[in-house]
């Protein structure tokens, strides 16, 4: 990885909503370079039954993408 450098893949995505609410803790995995959100009216750590409210989240995915070793 090289950050000196623009990443070769960049996601992003923002999702709204004006009540959410989840029936039980999500099990949320990424595999990525860097990833990172910013949220609003959203903890880091949700819980079960609880509605939240004009909720926002920006998602980043940033990923660099390295040649293989030339074998010859």
């Amino acid at each position: 990885m090289s950050e000196d450098r623009e990443p070769d893949i960049e996601f992003r995505a923002s999702v709204r909503a004006r009540r959410l609410r989840f029936h039980r803790e999500p099990q949320v995995r990424i595999d990525a370079t860097r990833s990172g959100s910013r949220r609003v009216n959203l903890p880091d750590e949700v819980r079960p039954h609880v509605t939240y409210e004009d909720v926002q989240i920006d998602e980043a995915i940033l990923s660099w993408v390295e040649a293989p070793d030339d074998p010859s």
